[in-house]
C-alpha cells in the first residue's frame, strides 16, 4: 500500500466513510499518540509522530493483530501500512532520497506465476503463466479455472509428482485430497497422484509455502522438510524452508500442529526425490498455537515464538510485508521474487526496516522505499542490485 492508499484511508476516517472494521483499526493504530492525524502537519511535527508510531509499535500491534484474521484483510493491510509504512514515508515537501530515475540506469518487472510440473513418467510441464493454479486429481490435472492441462496425466496409485517454482514465480496447487497449497518463489514439493495408506505426505524439499489442509481425522496431513516434520488435521499453517535462511520456520494461523525433528536426509537417486529414515525415533516435538512459530535450527533444536501472521504470508497475498528486519532479510526476499542478485559494497548498514509494499510493483518502488529512511541506497545494473549505506 503506498502513500497515496494510506492517505485516502484517513480522509474516508476523517470525513466518517470508514466501513466500521476500517474506523477500529485506525482508532487503534493511533491510540497511543493521543493526536489526530493532520495531513498538513510541518516536516518536524511529522518527524516526531512518525518517531512516536515506530517506537511504541510493540504497544499497539499486538491488538490489532487478534482481530484481523482472517476476515478483513485488505483493512489490515492498510492499517500494517500505517503502522509500519510510516517508516518510509517522507515528510510533505520533503523529496526522497533518490527518487530520482537516474539512481537505476534499468528497472525489474516483479515476478509472477509460474511453475513447473513434473510427473513420474519423466514428463515435464511448463504451467501456463496466465493461470493461477493446477489441480491433481486422481486421474487427470486441470487448471482452477477447470480448463484441461495439456498432456496432463498425474499417474497411478503412489506415482510421484514434483511442482517447483523459479526464482521470480509463485503458484497455487490443489492436491488429491482437495487440500490448498501456495508455492512462493524457488520452491520445489513432492507428493503422490493419489493419497493411497494411513497418511497424506508432503515432501518440502526447498523453498516456501503456504498450507490449507483438507480436514480428515482418519488420514493425518504431514509436511516433511530436511529435519522436520509437520502433522496435523486439518490446519492453515506456513512453511518457510529455505537452504540459506538457517532455520526450517513453521507459522500456525489457525488450528493445531505438531512439529517435530525428523532423523530423514534428503536424497536424489535418478531424478527422484525423497527422505530416507537414518534409523532411530524422531526427536523433540512441540505443539504450536495459532500466531505461534517455530524455529529448528541445523543444530537440531527447536524453538517457540509468537509472530504476527499477517506479516509471515503477506507474500501469499501478494505483499512485502515486515517489521524490523535487517536489510540483508529484505533482500533475500527481492532476489527470489525479483529474479535478481544482490551485492554488498562496503559496510552493511545495521538499521532496521519496516513497511509494506506491493509485490506487483516494479523493484524500484521497493528500493525507493527503503532509500527513504536515508539509512541504505542502492543501485541497479542489468540483474544485479548493489547496496551500500
Amino acid at each position: 500500500m503506498d502513500n497515496k492508499e494510506v492517505n485516502e484511508l484517513l480522509d474516508r476516517y476523517f470525513s466518517g466513510k470508514c466501513t466500521p472494521e476500517e474506523k477500529s483499526l485506525v482508532e487503534r493504530a493511533y491510540s497511543h499518540l493521543n493526536k489526530p492525524y493532520n495531513k498538513d502537519i510541518t516536516e518536524e511535527q511529522f518527524q516526531k509522530m512518525k518517531d512516536e508510531v515506530w517506537n511504541n509499535l510493540n504497544l499497539n500491534a499486538e491488538p490489532v493483530r487478534k482481530t484481523l484474521w482472517p476476515g478483513i484483510a485488505i483493512a489490515a493491510a492498510a492499517v500494517a501500512a500505517i503502522v509500519f509504512g510510516l517508516f518510509f514515508f517522507k515528510a510533505p515537501g520533503k523529496p526522497e532520497p533518490g527518487s530520482g530515475a537516474a539512481n537505476y540506469t534499468n528497472d525489474i518487472a516483479p515476478g509472477k506465476n509460474t511453475a513447473t510440473l513434473t510427473l513420474a513418467n519423466g514428463k515435464t510441464i511448463i504451467l501456463s503463466d496466465v493461470k493461477t493454479g493446477v489441480i491433481v486429481d486422481a486421474d487427470k490435472l486441470s487448471y482452477n479455472d477447470g480448463t484441461a492441462v495439456e498432456h496432463g496425466d498425474p499417474g497411478e496409485g503412489r506415482d510421484e509428482v514434483v511442482m517447483s517454482t523459479p526464482r521470480g514465480g509463485m503458484y497455487q496447487l490443489t492436491l488429491p485430497d482437495g487440500s490448498h497449497v501456495w508455492l512462493n518463489a524457488d520452491t520445489k514439493i513432492s507428493f503422490p497422484s493419489q493419497f493411497i495408506g494411513k497418511e497424506r505426505k508432503i515432501l518440502l524439499l526447498y523453498g516456501e509455502a503456504y498450507f490449507e489442509a483438507a480436514k480428515n481425522k482418519e488420514k493425518p496431513f504431514v509436511v516433511e522438510s530436511d529435519g522436520q516434520l509437520v502433522t496435523v488435521l486439518g490446519t492453515h499453517f506456513n512453511i518457510s524452508a529455505y537452504k540459506d535462511e538457517g532455520a526450517i520456520k513453521t507459522t500456525l494461523l489457525e488450528g493445531a500442529v505438531r512439529v517435530s525433528l525428523s532423523r530423514g536426509k534428503r536424497s536424489e537417486k535418478n531424478g527422484a526425490l525423497s527422505y530416507r529414515r537414518q534409523g532411530g525415533q524422531d526427536g523433540e516435538a512441540v505443539v504450536l498455537k495459532p500466531n505461534q512459530q517455530s524455529l529448528v535450527t541445523e543444530n537440531q533444536s527447536i524453538s517457540i515464538k509468537p509472530v504476527d501472521v499477517e506479516q509471515v504470508v503477506a507474500w501469499k497475498n501478494s505483499q512485502f510485508m515486515f517489521e524490523s528486519e535487517n536489510i540483508q532479510t529484505i533482500m533475500k526476499m527481492v532476489e527470489r521474487w525479483y529474479n535478481v542478485d544482490v551485492e554488498y559494497i562496503g559496510e552493511i548498514t545495521d538499521e532496521k526496516f519496516g513497511g509494506g509494499v506491493s509485490r506487483f510493483d516494479n523493484v524500484s518502488k521497493v528500493l525507493k522505499s527503503l532509500e527513504s529512511t536515508g539509512k541504505v541506497h542502492f543501485k541497479i545494473e542489468g540483474r544485479k542490485i548493489y547496496v551500500s549505506k
